[in-house]
């Protein structure tokens, strides 16, 4: 998918693995992607982009988990920039906190002004631009996402689009605060567990339901072992450029919603017990069985998305015991935003909508349908 899109907020263009993306036509970064990226290239990007900004040291802000995996090897890259380097540990949660770390930062001497650079996953990415847009403005970073979903997601704001058309609000992000660059290595993502694997492929399905079959079927033809390797690499790739498209178009872009009218709520009712792409997953299903039930998709469409849904493993429907609290808290939330009960569903792969007449019949309906299946 390598068509370049453009409006007043964003502008992108490809070429060989890497994105160009001048955000609100006065900010320009690029996202650069590649397998093996972080043993190839990256010291020498790092290295240029140290240069262009000016810098005199690199900080890595890592989680533990990506301290453990990945510190050697990021270490080693960083140090062959030549410039000094500083490791702080942040939080795997509460991503709106800023580490004593970084807040050290902001009494740094100029002298010393670094390049703050987010190891880690969608929570630290996270952290790092609301750190950098909120305590330390005019502080540059860029991200090494580890995760899928945070390699989806790294190059863009972590939710734009989700809750009305709103940008994310949940982490005390500011969404217009962007890196100067991302490194994406699909092979990072080797250490994670399965599960996670699955969570994060989520992501990529929402995103080729919206507006690109052909990542539907490289998920469909990846489906079965875990894709890794290249497989994993070129799936990634169409998931960024899906994602970077749609942010570039007015209204598609709140077509990201796909999916997280159900999740949210059924990820809160369940304690946060489940990981957010296997609540997506599940709020993708009600919406493809609402599609079909509603006449807008074919049984046969309606069965590729969840037969792709179930062959990673992902929810197909929401447990008995939930759909009461899940329910409740969508009609909560309804009746607080005074907004009609809007709902993104899948016709095709490539094709959704966004309708507003989704009631508590069509949920039940949805869910039985769902359950009524083989």
């Amino acid at each position: 998918m390598h068509t370049p899109a453009t409006s007043y907020r964003l502008a992108v263009d490809t070429d060989d693995g890497t994105f160009t993306v001048t955000a609100r036509q006065t900010h320009t970064y690029r996202i650069h992607l590649a397998q093996g990226l972080i043993t190839g290239a990256f010291s020498d990007h790092l290295r240029a982009l140290a240069e262009q900004l000016e810098v005199s040291q690199i900080v890595l802000a890592i989680d533990a988990a990506a301290a453990e995996d990945h510190l050697g090897v990021i270490g080693a890259a960083v140090a062959r920039t030549g410039l000094p380097m500083g490791v702080v540990q942040v939080p795997a949660a509460n991503p709106g906190s800023l580490p004593d770390g970084l807040s050290s930062l902001v009494r740094a001497p100029q002298q010393r002004r670094p390049l703050l650079l987010g190891v880690g996953s969608d929570v630290v990415c996270t952290m790092v631009r609301t750190a950098a847009a909120r305590h330390l403005p005019g502080l540059p970073y860029a991200l090494v996402p580890t995760t899928v979903q945070a390699q989806i997601e790294a190059g863009t704001d972590s939710n734009p689009g989700v809750g009305h058309g709103a940008p994310d609000q949940r982490h005390g992000a500011y969404p217009h605060h962007h890196p100067a660059a991302v490194y994406i290595d699909p092979a990072l993502t080797s250490t994670l567990p399965p599960r996670d694997v699955r969570a994060g492929l989520a992501e990529a399905i929402k995103l080729a339901l919206i507006i690109n079959p052909l990542l539907f079927h490289l998920l469909e033809k990846a489906a079965g072992p875990l894709p890794a390797g290249p497989a994993l690499a070129a799936i990634v790739e169409q998931a960024v450029a899906s994602r970077l498209m749609l942010l570039a178009l007015e209204p598609e872009r709140q077509l990201l919603a796909l999916g997280h009218r159900v999740a949210d709520p059924y990820q809160a009712a369940t304690g946060h017990r489940i990981l957010p792409g296997e609540a997506v997953a599940a709020g993708i299903a009600v919406a493809a069985a609402h599609a079909f039930l509603s006449g807008k998709s074919t049984l046969e469409h309606r069965d590729r998305i969840l037969n792709l849904l179930a062959a990673y493993q992902l929810p197909v429907t929401l447990p008995v015991e939930l759909r009461q609290p899940v329910w409740e808290a969508m009609a909560a939330r309804r009746h607080a935003s005074h907004d009609p009960l809007s709902v993104v569903i899948p016709q095709r792969p490539g094709l959704c909508t966004l309708i507003d007449d989704f009631d508590r019949p069509a949920y039940d309906k949805a869910l039985d349908d769902l359950a009524a299946r083989p």
